[in-house]
């Protein structure tokens, strides 16, 4: 489904909400056209929470068709005025988005002039140091911090669409920009736009001469075919890409020596869920929401690279588990610990913490879920130091 469209729904989701009825033949409508499976009609119909709004939200990560398919069901069930709603505002809607895509197409510079709130600073102001001199730390003091390319791929060809997609993009650009970020975002891309998305923002890093690099990555994904592929990620006309062939991208010219490069990849490595020891607390960590992943299958050359950290979502051969309401497990619990303790902790310690939040999330059906990360010549701590500037005059 487009950006505007989800907008649309969202902005307009207390006006549906009221206006919508005969909800189980809305939902039969769109099973037989398959835009919803068996599950998502029994998650949508379920008592516990509003079942309109479920719809309405859950339809939004079913495919750039889901629109159509909505507004023609909704006709069909004579909900006429929630389909007004809808299509009376869809033009104009696309030309105040248009100019929002031209700006993320061309990844405008524009340097942030103050921080989100929705990310904590440390109250004394004061940037972290090392107990132990003989190791050293990254410099994070220039505005901004650096770039964060947030890219998500979601509508894959012969793939279900992965639901909670949005949540997951809105958390993590307040997450980025609150630590001092320029985010660039997209979307639905093919092999060939990935390629020319990272070159393009491999230009941009270089040519801002900021202190770090983010690269998170969100999409379906699979264990590499041999030993030197961790792990193959897919494009939207279902094309695989290897992970260490994008990380490269960024090490091999030499360009960014000493600068810490971080890559978050949540994306499945495997068709396996983890389920550990067999036990059972009172049910009191079940998730029920979460939802089955169909993750399908999978050149890079051998550098010396230094400064990279790479954490993925979950261990090779396992599935990355993900909630149609709250995103992925992932993201959920990595931006819980970061906005709250980036101000003061270092690298290494705040992914310690994201593995023991992801311990309280299991479910019945899917198991558990265990971070996996790798540091690649990093021999520095790494603060964030959110807030924090050489010349914090615009920041107080």
């Amino acid at each position: 489904m487009e950006q505007y469209h989800r907008k649309l729904i969202n902005d307009c989701m207390p006006k549906l909400i009221c206006v919508t009825s005969t909800l189980e033949t809305i939902v039969d409508n769109l099973l037989e056209k398959n835009v919803i499976n068996e599950w998502m009609k029994d998650y949508i119909l379920e008592p516990q929470g509003d079942s309109v709004k479920k719809l309405y939200e859950l339809i939004q990560g079913r495919g750039p068709k889901a629109f159509a398919d909505l507004c023609g069901a909704l006709k069909k069930t004579n909900n006429i005025t929630a389909y007004h709603i809808l299509t009376s505002k869809t033009s104009e809607k696309y030309e105040q988005l248009s100019s929002i895509e031209v700006l993320n197409t061309t990844f405008n510079n524009t340097i942030i002039e103050c921080d989100d709130p929705y990310v904590k600073i440390h109250p004394e102001r004061k940037q972290m140091k090392n107990a132990d001199p003989r190791i050293g730390i990254y410099p994070m003091n220039s505005n901004p911090k650096g770039h964060a390319l947030i890219l998500n791929i979601s509508d894959i060809k012969n793939n279900d669409d992965t639901t909670g997609i949005d949540v997951n993009i809105a958390n993590l650009n307040k997450l980025f920009k609150g630590l001092g970020y320029i985010t660039h975002t997209k979307a639905d891309v093919t092999e060939k736009n990935i390629i020319n998305v990272i070159d393009l923002f491999v230009n941009i890093c270089y040519n801002g001469k900021a202190n770090s690099i983010v690269v998170f990555i969100m999409c379906h994904g699979y264990a590499g075919k041999d030993s030197n592929r961790l792990s193959d990620i897919f494009s939207t006309d279902g094309f695989t890409i290897n992970t260490d062939w994008m990380i490269e991208q960024f090490t091999k010219n030499g360009w960014f020596t000493n600068i810490p490069k971080l890559f978050f990849i949540d994306a499945c490595r495997g068709r396996n869920n983890e389920f550990g020891w067999k036990y059972c607390d009172g049910g009191n960590n079940y998730l029920k929401n979460d939802i089955l992943i169909k993750p399908p299958i999978g050149t890079f050359t051998n550098h010396h690279v230094r400064d990279v950290f790479i954490a993925y979502a979950t261990l090779p051969g396992c599935t990355s588990k993900f909630d149609p309401i709250n995103g992925s497990w992932f993201v959920q619990k990595l931006c819980q610990v970061f906005r709250e303790k980036a101000c003061d902790t270092d690298l290494f310690q705040m992914m310690q913490l994201v593995d023991i939040e992801l311990e309280k999330l299991n479910s019945i059906e899917r198991g558990f879920q265990t971070v996996e990360w790798v540091f690649r010549n990093v021999n520095k701590f790494f603060y964030f130091n959110p807030g924090l500037y050489d010349d914090n005059s615009n920041h107080n």
